[in-house]
């Protein structure tokens, strides 16, 4: 992959984060005016994704707002000094990693879905969003695949293929996902058929791609590779607190998604200063 591709597809990448911040930020000026979906009531069935920590209630809206808003946000700030510090690194593991968090501002997308209960878009719109949020979802864990693939000696010319192919299989998952239409839960998303079993692949490839980069670690006794699986694993762990909308959750997750990229790009910046 050449490094003006790379830049491309970054590009349209941090467009979607123009975009999904704009969708936050005017998600809370509303809020804060009292405009913002009113009407809204949290359904009965509110489990939060696979697992709830307190049941929703419509207090939890604004939580919400600023959960998604962060999702926005972050990858955006982090993107402008990322791409400062790391435009013309030869780091495969950097290009990754900022390819994940630019996926995160496809979860912003959900503030649309309580507008269906006031009328403002339609039901099918709704699913789309939910559906979009899906797709970010799945073409983040594949950055984070990626991330644990190229940190051996897979030469990163290879890159663009694997990401091409796991973009395919993230909008084919999308795409097909059964939804039912009547539970948007209390993280603003439309209840998916098969719920519990989208949820252990995402962990399973979460655990997976800490794990093989753990592993890259152990095999070439480097301990920096070693830590940037720990960075890793507080960078998944957060970004899932985050995922929840959840007000237990959203503090940790912060703290926990800041640290571990920050301990991600110095590592990175020292790994590759010393070869």
């Amino acid at each position: 992959m050449t490094l003006t591709i790379r830049k491309n597809i970054l590009s349209l990448l941090f467009i979607t984060t123009l975009v999904g911040t704009a969708v936050s930020v005017l998600s809370l000026l509303a809020w804060a005016q009292g405009l913002f979906a009113p009407d809204y009531i949290v359904p009965s069935f509110t489990s939060r994704w696979w697992w709830s920590l307190k049941p929703a209630t419509s207090s939890d809206l604004p939580w919400c707002i600023a959960a998604l808003g962060f999702s926005s946000m972050f990858p955006l700030i982090g993107e402008i000094v990322l791409s400062r510090n790391y435009g013309r690194s030869p780091s495969p593991e950097i290009f990754f990693f900022r390819v994940f968090l630019l996926t995160l501002p496809f979860q912003t997308y959900r503030l649309l879905i309580p507008l269906a209960s006031s009328g403002v878009i339609t039901t099918s719109w709704a699913l789309t969003v939910t559906k979009i949020a899906w797709f970010g979802r799945f073409l983040g864990l594949t950055a984070l695949i990626n991330i644990s693939l190229f940190s051996g000696d897979m030469p990163f010319r290879r890159s663009g293929y694997l990401l091409g192919m796991g973009t395919l299989i993230s909008m084919a998952i999308a795409v097909m996902l059964p939804l039912d239409i009547t539970q948007p839960l209390g993280n603003l998303m439309i209840r998916t058929v098969a719920d519990t079993a989208l949820a252990l692949a995402c962990i399973t490839l979460e655990v997976l791609a800490v794990a093989a980069l753990l592993g890259s670690g152990i095999i070439q006794k480097s301990l920096p590779h070693m830590l940037l699986a720990l960075y890793l694993f507080l960078v998944v762990v957060g970004s899932d607190f985050i995922y929840f909308a959840s007000i237990p959750t959203l503090i940790p997750g912060v703290i926990l998604i800041l640290a571990g990229t920050l301990g991600f790009a110095r590592k990175i910046r020292l790994i590759y200063q010393w070869r």
